[in-house]
């Protein structure tokens, strides 16, 4: 799994240029952004990673990959602390992160790592794929 970044414009149209391009090659998304003054981070994982690829390459949009795990944890405080404090302590830096599911009391997580494995061995079986 990997989650896509794009760095875009804040202003009308950018969003929708990223998107539209992704749905005209069928590539079904889950997102999230934000921005800061005059620019937007938009986080996207994807059905289709290659045809995701393929979509921004074509519509000119440059992006950055991260490699990404998926988590689950219950929905409650605290989780999201002890998932960062154990990749902390375990030298793992977080890229970027991103709720992809909440749903009966429970929530999925995207988490972009820098060492995917040590990440795996030390959230074990929380670790979903």
């Amino acid at each position: 799994m990997n989650i896509f970044t794009v760095d875009l414009k804040n202003q009308p149209g950018e969003l929708a240029h990223v998107c539209e391009a992704l749905a005209q090659r069928g590539v079904n998304i889950e997102l999230a952004g934000i921005t800061s003054g005059d620019h937007g981070l938009v986080s996207v994982t994807a059905s289709d990673e290659a045809a995701a690829r393929t979509a921004l390459g074509s519509a000119s949009v440059s992006f950055t990959e991260h490699p990404a795990i998926q988590v689950k944890t219950a929905d409650r405080p605290g989780e999201a602390a002890k998932i960062a404090r154990k990749l902390s302590d375990a030298h793992v830096n977080i890229d970027c992160l991103m709720p992809i599911s909440i749903c009966g009391g429970e929530v999925m997580l995207a988490i972009g790592v820098d060492s995917p494995d040590e990440a795996r061995r030390v959230l074990g079986d929380q670790i979903v794929a």
